[in-house]
């Protein structure tokens, strides 16, 4: 009974044995077996992006926009172009030419003539106001119906004028300049046509005056002995610019002292300063 007892233990300790040595033999072999990998699949973290697009910055972009606007309002300001203001003249030159226009009754025997001027005028720095003297050669023409034979009038003037100046517009390329002048001079005159004033007056220029003149008594006393005569004038021009030229134009009523009655003439002129 002992020995078959026995013999059942040694049995199943053996049976135990080979059961755990192929159990561990099984095992060595799954753990030495190579599991292959695919070298061209990608790694499943690459996949993940969805944390780097899940990433939301929209407080960092709101105020990104909120400093583009607020920069953009501080470019605008510091850009703003503020025109240059164009120079104005201190001292000057001028020559111009136009046309001698006599006024009033004067108009009767005579008509518009040329007419030229140089000038010459200074103003202190951008001051309003300045001064100027001038010198213009009037013709006052004949007219043929009246006397075909009378000569041209001509009226020598020499003058000064203060200016009062308005710039119009500095900023602009024309920079336009409104000049108001008032002043007076000495005139010389040759070959008067005389006429007959308001007054029924004959108005002669003395010693100077064209005798033969038909349809007037001219006598000693209507004559006088006056050839040279003062004058008072006002008037007023517009300077302006034409690319690099500096342009003007101007008129002024001049008024002189002749015999019995005061004889007006209207010089109208346009030319060149230089400054």
């Amino acid at each position: 009974m002992k020995t078959r007892n026995f013999a059942l233990c040694a049995l199943g300790l053996a049976a135990a044995i080979t059961f755990g040595g192929v159990e561990t033999a099984s095992a060595q072999a799954r753990s030495d077996r190579r599991i292959p990998v695919r070298k061209d699949a990608p790694p499943a973290e690459v996949v993940r992006v969805d944390t780097i697009r899940m990433t939301r910055v929209d407080t960092v972009t709101m105020r990104g926009r909120t400093d583009t606007v607020t920069m953009f309002r501080y470019d605008t300001v510091t850009r703003m172009q503020v025109l240059p203001l164009q120079p104005l003249p201190g001292l000057f030159f001028g020559l111009g030419a136009g046309v001698a226009m006599p006024m009033n009754n004067w108009r009767n025997p005579s008509k518009d003539g040329p007419a030229v001027q140089a000038q010459v005028g200074y103003f202190p720095g951008d001051g309003a106001l300045g001064i100027r003297a001038d010198v213009g050669y009037n013709q006052i023409s004949k007219r043929e119906t009246g006397c075909a034979t009378c000569p041209t009038t001509r009226v020598l003037d020499i003058g000064g004028d203060l200016l009062l100046r308005f710039p119009l517009d500095r900023t602009s390329h024309l920079n336009p300049i409104l000049t108001i002048m008032a002043g007076g001079g000495y005139d010389k005159i040759t070959d008067f046509l005389p006429y007959r004033n308001t007054d029924g007056k004959i108005v002669t220029a003395g010693s100077e005056t064209f005798l033969n003149y038909p349809g007037l008594p001219l006598t000693t006393t209507t004559r006088g002995t006056k050839s040279s005569f003062f004058h008072y004038d006002v008037g007023g021009g517009l300077d302006f610019n034409a690319g690099p030229a500096h342009l003007f134009v101007e008129g002024r009523y001049l008024t002189m002292n002749t015999v019995n009655g005061n004889s007006h003439f209207w010089p109208v002129i346009a030319g060149l300063k230089f400054y």
